[in-house]
């Protein structure tokens, strides 16, 4: 799956509305280890679940890599021996061929055991980690089914908004999750900075021709997250994107502070 299609649809697969195939991309572009996309799937989990973080990457050296292939490849292509001739045949006594074959035989042996015991070990810390990565992922998914309930965020139609960072706070992403009529859902932000005494983040429905509307306040954490549960979206049938600014604690009527994310409804732009 492409990298980029695989980000957008990561809160999708975490809250498990996606179908069995764009499962499987997920996962399989998931444990191809993509640096992105599993800080963002870590991120997710701190907020919502307070996941372990994911085992640290082990790469193969491509060194060995080349000399495995090359190991297999020779073992199920074997070169052609070439036949000796007769006048060398003669030359050569009973002894000194077994000698030479045993010396063969030994070096051989040895070369393939260490060959055996590298690739053991390779497979070994594969099939290790794959397996923590496959039980993290699951554990995530599980976790997140006891907000199912509540949210109906398994319900189909369930509108995922993704929320992009702004200059100068490019780092800060965040998603909004509603119902499929809008009527509520839940924000969750990632990367904030800490609000200044006297500052709150405030959340902004966006209507298109009108002015935006107010729709919750929250605070971050010291890792920089929240998760805002919006039980009732004003205008919800109106909005067509949300954003969140900095603002006098208590909130503001309408935007006066720097705006740090901002998304819009990619269903709503499909329906325009």
């Amino acid at each position: 799956m492409d990298h980029k299609i695989a980000l957008e649809l990561l809160e999708s697969y975490a809250f498990g509305t996606l179908d069995d195939a764009e499962r499987a991309a997920v996962e399989a572009h998931l444990l191809t280890r993509c640096a992105e996309c599993l800080a963002r799937l870590r991120d997710v989990s701190e907020l919502s679940v307070k996941l372990a973080q994911a085992v640290p990457h082990v790469e193969v050296p491509a060194r060995t890599k080349a000399r495995l292939f090359e190991r297999i490849h020779s073992t199920h292509h074997p070169a052609k021996a070439t036949r000796p001739s007769g006048r060398l045949r003669l030359a050569w006594s009973t002894a000194a061929v077994s000698t030479a074959a045993a010396l063969f035989l030994v070096w051989q042996t040895t070369a393939l055991r260490r060959e055996v015991s590298e690739t053991n070990r390779l497979l070994a810390s594969t099939v290790a980690e794959t397996g923590r990565m496959r039980t993290e992922l699951s554990s995530y998914r599980a976790e997140v089914e006891k907000y199912k309930g509540a949210m109906m965020l398994g319900e189909p139609g369930v509108r995922f908004v993704s929320l992009d960072g702004m200059e100068p706070n490019r780092e800060s992403f965040g998603s909004v999750v509603t119902k499929p009529d809008k009527s509520a859902g839940m924000l969750y932000v990632y990367r904030f900075p800490m609000a200044p005494e006297g500052k709150e983040y405030q959340l902004w429905g966006l209507r298109e021709g009108l002015p935006p509307v107010s729709v919750g306040m929250f605070s971050v954490d010291p890792n920089g997250t929240a998760m805002l549960n919006m039980k009732s979206i004003p205008e919800s049938t109106h909005i067509v994107g949300f954003a969140v600014t900095i603002e006098p604690k208590g909130g503001m009527p309408q935007p006066t502070g720097m705006m740090y994310v901002k998304g819009m409804d990619p269903m709503e732009e499909g329906e325009g």
